[in-house]
């Protein structure tokens, strides 16, 4: 072997050995300590555990779900709303704004319990395109006013994404 061939292998095995970090180095982040968390106690939560006819395990709950959790949620409407087929990310922050004026013009006008909203891309091509919006309420609410509360949301939506496209021109 030519003594220039082996100066450079060990030259560059050298090189990479001493940029290579040496593991106790590193600095550690501390753990979750979870010794400062509640422990929740689930005992006595199911009575019994059958099995139904299509092989599911349903459990008999003993204890409400409504007193853990609060009241249930649905969705009271679901519209699909229209951006335009070239819409970008300024035509996306001007829907957003006109989400949160029309979110809060629905609530101030009937105080629903658990009321929010969802939205997700719809577009086939251009996911911006068309944006599905949900209206959703807590169970109570929903039978109270939950459609009061959406046909406003629906209608101030529209007419807010409408004037914020024109006042953006």
């Amino acid at each position: 072997m030519n003594y220039k061939k082996l100066f450079v292998i060990l030259t560059l095995g050298m090189f990479i050995f001493a940029c290579t970090p040496n593991r106790t180095d590193i600095k550690r982040k501390p753990s979750i300590d979870y010794s400062e968390y509640e422990s929740i106690n689930y005992e006595g939560e199911f009575n019994a555990v059958e099995e139904s006819e299509d092989g599911d395990f349903v459990g008999q709950s003993s204890l409400s779900s409504r007193n853990i959790y609060g009241d249930a949620v649905v969705i009271v409407a679901s519209k699909k709303i229209t951006l335009g087929r070239r819409a970008s990310s300024k035509e996306m922050g001007l829907f957003q704004a006109s989400l949160d004026k029309a979110y809060l013009e629905s609530k101030r006008a009937f105080n629903p319990q658990g009321f929010t909203f969802s939205m997700s891309p719809a577009g086939a091509i251009n996911p911006l395109s068309d944006i599905e919006v949900q209206c959703i309420l807590s169970q109570e609410s929903a039978n109270d006013v939950g459609q009061k509360t959406c046909d406003l949301f629906f209608k101030s939506l529209r007419t807010e994404y409408a004037l914020a496209l024109e006042s953006a021109e």
